[in-house]
């Protein structure tokens, strides 16, 4: 465990401030809260890699194109010949992967107070969901897995492995990439004022990539568009400006 002192700022939904980051690497045990097996869900795949010194581990990644999937950079590690990009800044990789005759996700937007079904997948193959709501984006510096790159909060549950997967919105739009969790009970606004919340998962969200993915996916066949224009969201998620006390932890 390491004690750093990054940066926290608040624009359109994030915060500023000084926060106390508190970072530990977990097993594929390590979870924030309850899940389900499910049969029915968008489509997910899970990562493992091809080293026998990483054996046991693995994480999710999420189909968008015929060959393209998402997943967490940290997961992208696994099967680093695939990797077509990883996000400059974010927790995010794209993929090479044969996805043809999937159903694929379309891509969408979240506000504030909307449900999130988060999925991925679990050691034996299985796909594990679990609902909660969205609430903020808090931009965490510090540490080289979130820094500079807005981490959105839901408190919908995750687990060991589930990095890599999908944050969907109720229209069963894809809305982001599942990183890591925080915990609540480390967390504080500066004015010592907690947030009052179960858990907090982070996820990456597909509005703040996309032009990115965009740029990327380009030589694959390219990407479809948001299914709502991104200056919508910028006017709807305008909040206040809060700081905090945050503890971190990646879900794999």
């Amino acid at each position: 465990m390491s004690l750093t002192r990054p940066v926290l700022w608040k624009n359109l939904g994030m915060a500023f401030g000084i926060v106390i980051l508190v970072f530990q690497l977990g097993g594929c045990t390590v979870s924030n809260g309850g899940h389900r097996v499910v049969k029915e869900h968008p489509p997910v795949e899970m990562i493992k890699p091809s080293s026998l010194l990483q054996r046991g581990k693995f994480g999710t990644s999420v189909p968008i194109t015929p060959a393209l999937s998402l997943t967490a950079a940290h997961v992208a590690e696994f099967s680093a010949s695939d990797v077509v990009a990883i996000h400059p800044r974010c927790d995010v990789a794209l993929i090479k992967a044969d996805n043809r005759g999937l159903q694929l996700p379309d891509l969408g937007l979240i506000y504030q107070g909307d449900t999130v079904e988060v999925f991925g997948k679990s050691s034996a193959g299985d796909v594990l969901n679990a609902s909660g709501l969205y609430y903020m984006d808090l931009m965490i510096a510090g540490f080289k897995e979130v820094e500079n790159c807005p981490s959105s909060i839901t408190d919908a549950p995750i687990r060991g492995g589930m990095s890599g997967g999908g944050a969907f919105n109720g229209n069963g739009e894809l809305v982001g990439i599942l990183v890591g969790f925080a915990h609540p009970e480390k967390t504080t606004l500066d004015n010592g004022q907690r947030l009052g919340l179960e858990r907090m998962t982070i996820f990456v969200s597909i509005n703040y990539i996309h032009a990115w993915l965009e740029t990327k996916a380009a030589r694959y066949g390219g990407l479809q568009p948001l299914s709502l224009p991104i200056e919508q969201d910028i006017s709807r998620n305008e909040m206040g400006i809060e700081s905090s006390v945050m503890s971190f932890q990646p879900s794999l």
